[in-house]
């Protein structure tokens, strides 16, 4: 199934003149053959994680054999067992799906902040699959206080700010680039006050995951509202770049980040 994928992506080769021009913003000073081979092997990754997804959802359970190596599970420990909330910050890195299975099969509270596709029908069943997990959903479109309240009672909210983002959002930099990103993810860790921790799943090979969990970002506190959403966000910028250096060709380039 992988390699059906695969073929067909690189004779489609969708985005591609997309991606090579997010890879020379963000690494101006890779040559062209490396973005070329980064766009390939990032086609290859997207193919890996259908057929890993298709597969994981007719048996959830296998994703425990699937993840072989894990670095710092204790932080989640700790605040699972004193009931104690989070924001579990990620990205589009790695198999983001595969992660949040694990999370929801390891006893882990996590409901995850989704932006469904546009199909009615290709939405229920993305929507059914991550029922199957275990993982709760909540769309992108809804009512802050609902989040903070979730949080505020012990649960784990998975959000993936790494999108591009109107310009309502906070400006500034991601791999050096200006661009737009999403305070709500800043704002609801300053209402809600819980501590907001990095996750992230890398594949090592097929069927093969490590899943690195980082301490609590520190984060920028104060009176004025505003200026703490903003420098957090920023912060939050700064920790998905971080996310996605060592395997770069396991992040979605294949999206505008950079409008």
């Amino acid at each position: 199934m992988a390699s059906f994928f695969s073929c067909g992506l690189r004779i489609i080769r969708p985005r591609r003149k997309v991606a090579l021009d997010n890879l020379r913003l963000a690494f101006p000073d890779s040559d062209e053959s490396w973005r070329k081979e980064t766009v390939t092997k990032c086609y290859q990754h997207i193919s890996w994680m259908v057929a890993e997804y298709l597969s994981l959802v007719s048996d959830p359970s296998r994703v425990h054999s699937w993840i072989v190596e894990t670095e710092g599970k204790e932080i989640l420990d700790e605040l699972r067992d004193s009931g104690r909330g989070a924001i579990i910050l990620t990205g589009h890195v790695g198999n983001w799906e595969l992660l949040a299975g694990w999370l929801a099969q390891s006893g882990y509270p996590l409901t995850a902040v989704v932006r469904n596709p546009d199909d009615p029908n290709l939405s229920e069943l993305i929507e059914t699959y991550r029922a199957a997990l275990g993982v709760g959903t909540i769309e992108k479109h809804f009512i802050m206080k609902d989040a903070v309240r979730l949080a505020k009672k012990g649960g784990f909210l998975g959000l993936l700010p790494d999108q591009a983002w109107h310009s309502s959002g906070v400006r500034g930099p991601f791999f050096g680039r200006m661009c737009y990103t999403a305070g709500g993810p800043a704002a609801i860790a300053h209402l809600a006050g819980v501590p907001v921790v990095p996750v992230v799943s890398y594949r090592l090979a097929p069927f093969r995951h490590r899943v690195v969990i980082s301490p609590p970002l520190p984060m920028a506190e104060g009176t004025d509202r505003n200026s703490a959403i903003h420098e957090n966000t920023l912060r939050m910028n700064r920790s998905i770049e971080e996310m996605i250096r060592p395997f770069p060709e396991q992040w979605l380039w294949l999206h505008r980040r950079w409008k």
